[in-house]
């Protein structure tokens, strides 16, 4: 990724920031990192910009309950990656997409609104006139912590500071959006930093009704934000992916431990041979054969893994790892059917994926 604006110390230190608090104001960062709030908004716009870094709405932990979602590895011929590539990150169901290595090209993750909807995306996930040779594919359970990160740039005292007073989330039951939520989501999917002002005329009501209304969203846990920064500019320019053999009566326990690793990125039970996914952050290759030693240090001796294994080893949890060389579609917010149950139900052959608005 070229790199027209270098990104120096005060860049990491205010995304660092918005992963703390996505929609702090300008006003009250600027007193705690001691600059200018014009100083930060014009570097924010940079960074945006350029695609650097950014900030979406997403449906908060309480809602994934009510979500479907499922894991495709996608085998295609070398010279149809960057098609096949750019073709699924346009699907509206698709939430990011992964250059790999290993037995498979591309990495995928899916998200439907529902298990009978992601039953019929499942059939045929892949358009047939894309040069896909096989598809592997698993059901997602449990997610274990979240799937938000941080730098690490500022330290205890600052972050303190920035950090929002939100109350933890309700224990009661996600109902699905209706549908101004929904447009409310969408329309935060896209910026995650957009005004009260700007919401409300897109969605057209007031600023006032729209930030109550966030706001009882946020404290509810039914939407959520998250800050990304381009993982080459962020020191993490690998992703691995390790699918986990882990005995059943200690699944629990340990996802919560591995999600809880500083460069975990992703943690989920998944149906099938394996039954856990994690991901995780790498400065470099060198650094799997480390991650993996850590894993077989506090694992219990695994059961025998099945199927062909890029990695295996008889002290490791780890059936097989890949890395993750090129971010073709990194993770946002899909603008696909979140909550779309009324027309599924009034047309339960359809899958009812709108395209991106």
């Amino acid at each position: 990724m070229p790199v027209d604006h270098p990104i120096d110390e005060l860049d990491l230190a205010l995304v660092d920031s918005l992963q703390i608090s996505p929609r702090i104001s300008w006003e009250r960062l600027g007193r705690q990192l001691d600059v200018a709030p014009v100083t930060l908004a014009r570097r924010w716009a940079r960074l945006e910009r350029s695609g650097y870094a950014w900030v979406i709405a997403w449906p908060g932990m309480r809602q994934w309950q009510l979500f479907s979602t499922a894991l495709l590895q996608v085998r295609c011929a070398p010279s149809a990656v960057g098609a096949v590539a750019t073709a699924l990150a346009h699907l509206p169901y698709v939430a990011t997409v992964e250059h790999t290595t290993g037995d498979y090209e591309l990495f995928v993750i899916v998200v439907a609104p529902s298990l009978p909807t992601l039953s019929r995306l499942l059939i045929d996930p892949i358009p047939q006139d894309l040069p896909v040779l096989a598809v592997r594919t698993v059901v997602c359970g449990r997610l274990f912590g979240t799937i938000s990160w941080r730098l690490g740039a500022i330290g205890d005292a600052q972050a303190a500071g920035i950090a929002d007073d939100t109350p933890e989330p309700s224990a009661e039951t996600a109902r699905p959006f209706g549908p101004a939520d929904r447009d409310l989501l969408l329309a935060l999917a896209v910026d995650g930093r957009q005004r009260f002002v700007d919401l409300a005329a897109r969605l057209g009501t007031t600023p006032q009704a729209v930030k109550r209304r966030l706001s009882t969203l946020q404290r509810s846990g039914d939407i959520a934000f998250r800050c990304d920064l381009a993982r080459p500019l962020a020191g993490w320019p690998l992703l691995a992916l390790l699918w986990l053999v882990v005995p059943d009566d200690q699944l629990s326990q340990v996802g919560h431990c591995l999600a809880a690793w500083t460069e975990s990125r992703l943690c989920v039970q998944v149906v099938g041979n394996t039954n856990l996914v994690a991901a995780w952050g790498l400065r470099s290759v060198g650094e799997l054969d480390e991650l993996v030693a850590r894993l077989a240090r506090m694992a219990r001796r695994p059961r025998s893994p099945t199927g062909k294994s890029c990695y295996s080893s008889s002290n490791s949890p780890a059936e097989y790892s890949t890395l993750t060389v090129a971010q073709c579609k990194p993770f946002r917010s899909t603008h696909g059917s979140w909550n779309d149950r009324d027309r599924e139900s009034e047309n339960p052959t359809s899958p009812d994926v709108p395209t991106p608005p």
